[in-house]
């Protein structure tokens, strides 16, 4: 998964690799053209069904590109400092324990 990008840079980069325009892929997952330019410029973030269908569109794991938009969420909510990332170590133990991952 890239993880340097954020996902509408990585929407917008599998877009131009089809060479594709944006009235084409924003119909075929049934959005219009300007929401799908503000997610590829990061000003708004996919909903769950429109993950599904970008996932579906792109032949991309879902796990994998919602991944990227929690991520997403998490860095324009809270920034990049070193208390997130002491929540996110905290985040990541309180789930293995809770899926029973506890050794990681």
């Amino acid at each position: 998964m890239e993880t340097e990008q954020s996902l509408g840079e990585r929407l917008r980069d599998l877009r131009w690799a089809r060479n594709e325009p944006l009235r084409v892929v924003a119909a075929a997952i049934e959005i219009d053209s300007s929401l799908l330019s503000k997610i590829e410029n990061g000003d708004r973030l996919p909903t769950e069904p429109q993950l599904e269908r970008l996932a579906w569109y792109f032949n991309l794991p879902l796990e994998e590109l919602a991944a990227q938009a929690i991520a997403e969420k998490i860095v324009t909510s809270y920034t990049s400092t070193s208390t997130t990332l002491q929540a996110l170590k905290i985040a990541e133990a309180r789930i293995n324990a809770y899926l029973g991952n506890d050794h990681e």
